[in-house]
């Protein structure tokens, strides 16, 4: 019971810290996550540190907090869509630099450090850009509450009705029946919001929460790879009764980028 309380109130002050930033604006939002972002990049490249790879840790917090803040700069139009040259230049630097560290695997090593970036200050980022369609919180915050929505449900339909392993070499509690319920309540989500923020159609709303939804699970699926293949159980212990950011943000990180195709394409 202890464990649970602490997770519920952990979890609790998560949601209403990102919901209070939504409301509050866009610099709220790129502020909140721009700490996110730092932070989860130093847990990245603290669980890589702890296996046989030796990514460029100092390197790639920095590049990542730059390229958080130059695409969080065009999104809100400070700054000129062509910064984003100088943003790909800067990236050589990360092959440049291994040349001076006499590590093992360097190619991997460039690799990872490169991945960390796109992987982790990219979504993040991208925050920003779900705000900025509309020049309101309404995609934004459906973003979240859908996500929630079919996390919580897919849990608890899971622990009701799931019998058959969705992936079960990589997640074993997850199974079908859960995705299906978590699915299922992200689509009444959508269609509250439908109701809610008239300025996109129902059909937009549904195939938004389809997209935020599914993107969602694989991206719980890709961080659990993650750690099952670094020997870890938690990506860290910064949030008491969740382990890591990784580990709360593991569905954000994919589900964004993905939301943000959507928008573009159907909006």
């Amino acid at each position: 019971m202890k464990e649970i309380l602490v997770r519920s109130i952990t979890g609790t002050v998560i949601v209403g810290t990102i919901i209070a930033s939504i409301l509050i604006g866009k610099h709220a939002i790129a502020g909140l996550f721009l700490l996110v972002s730092i932070l989860a990049s130093i847990e990245y490249y603290q669980m890589l540190n702890q296996s046989k790879f030796h990514a460029q840790k100092m390197l790639g917090i920095f590049l990542s907090t730059l390229v958080y803040l130059l695409i969080v700069l065009i999104s809100m139009q400070f700054i000129e869509t062509n910064y984003t040259i100088l943003l790909s230049l800067l990236l050589f630097i990360i092959p440049v630099a291994e040349l001076y560290r006499k590590k093992e695997s360097p190619l991997a090593n460039i690799s990872l450090t490169l991945f960390g970036i796109f992987y982790i200050a990219l979504p993040f980022a991208l925050l920003s850009q779900l705000y900025a369609y509309t020049n309101n919180h309404h995609l934004l915050l459906a973003f979240f509450v859908i996500l929630w929505t079919s996390d919580t449900f897919a849990y608890l339909t899971g622990i009701k009705f799931g019998k058959n392993r969705l992936f079960e070499r990589i997640s074993p509690k997850k199974s079908w029946e859960g995705l299906a319920g978590g699915w299922i309540f992200a689509l009444l989500a959508a269609y509250l919001f439908s109701l809610i923020f008239n300025e996109f159609s129902l059909v937009f709303w549904l195939g938004y929460a389809l997209t935020i939804a599914a993107s969602g699970v694989f991206g719980d699926l890709v961080q659990s790879h993650f750690k099952r293949s670094l020997g870890l159980k938690d990506s860290g212990k910064l949030l008491p009764g969740h382990g890591g950011l990784l580990d709360r943000f593991d569905a954000v990180l994919l589900a964004i980028p993905l939301a943000v195709v959507y928008v573009m394409l159907f909006s």
